[in-house]
């Protein structure tokens, strides 16, 4: 087993075979790699597959881990390896460090130095029939034109960074969708044929009529398919909203940090 930097000169092919085996998305990890190489590390087996991948984006304020892939069964200690040599690359005392973590990541990564900053739910909607209204006139007060400096504004406030090089150039695709009112915004895209995923979206607060807009919104274009967020478990608003559009909510996650303990308004997170 090797763990190291990512193997450049195999790596469209080494993540090809491991995209086999693992959902994930490939636009993300290539352009966050692609963003800065040295938060970027992969675990290879004996005969040089990949087997687990995580890389890393540098914020002002903050690092996110956005991406961490592996194969089912992989040995507890490659991912504690893996963290650990990309924290030894991390010079940025006074950043957080964030990962969204399932029970399984969490309980590898406390073992390193990581807390739970807040608790989290994957929350999955599969198709199921929700009567709702969506008028001409509704699709237009949805519409993205004021996306940008809406979302400049919102991250701001939520995040204390500005996000928007991050969202429009790192994780939007062509598959991206992307609604805004003056009161919040959201990002849908594609994480495979069948799988879409709402990341970020984000409002203000107890703007629970615009809130109600964007989730139809996301519904209507992307209904036929499933559909994957993860929320703040302890923010009763946003819970009872996917719950009132039949969504499921399937695994417990947990956002962690390590360094600096972040600040953010939790309430005004729709979609991590």
């Amino acid at each position: 087993m090797f763990i190291g930097w990512i193997r450049k000169d195999k790596f469209v092919d080494d993540l090809e075979k491991l995209s086999q085996l693992v959902t994930m998305d490939k636009n993300l990890i290539t352009k966050t790699i692609q963003e800065d190489q040295s938060l970027a590390f992969g675990a290879y087996n004996k005969e040089n597959d990949l087997e687990a991948i995580v890389c890393a984006y540098s914020f002002k304020n903050s690092i996110l881990i956005n991406n961490l892939y592996y194969i089912k069964d992989i040995d507890p200690d490659v991912i504690r390896r893996l963290f650990i040599i990309l924290l030894k690359n991390i010079d940025e005392e006074n950043k957080s460090i964030l990962f969204m973590s399932n029970k399984f990541e969490q309980d590898i990564l406390e073992g390193v130095g990581f807390k739970k900053y807040a608790n989290f739910k994957k929350a999955v909607h599969k198709g199921a029939a929700v009567a709702f209204n969506f008028s001409n006139a509704t699709s237009k007060s949805i519409s993205n034109a004021n996306y940008i400096p809406t979302v400049t504004k919102l991250d701001t406030d939520t995040f204390k960074e500005n996000r928007v090089e991050y969202i429009l150039h790192i994780v939007a695709k062509q598959s991206s969708l992307m609604l805004s009112t003056q009161f919040g915004y959201q990002h849908s895209y594609a994480l495979s044929k069948d799988i879409i995923k709402i990341s970020p979206w984000i409002m203000v607060d107890e703007a629970f009529t615009d809130a109600e807009k964007l989730i139809r919104g996301v519904l209507y274009h992307r209904g036929l398919k499933t559909i994957v967020s993860f929320i703040p478990a302890e923010v009763k608003e946003i819970v009872e909203l996917y719950k009132s559009y039949k969504f499921e909510f399937v695994e417990d996650f947990g956002l962690l940090y390590i360094n600096k303990k972040p600040t953010f308004n939790l309430d005004s997170i729709y979609g991590f």
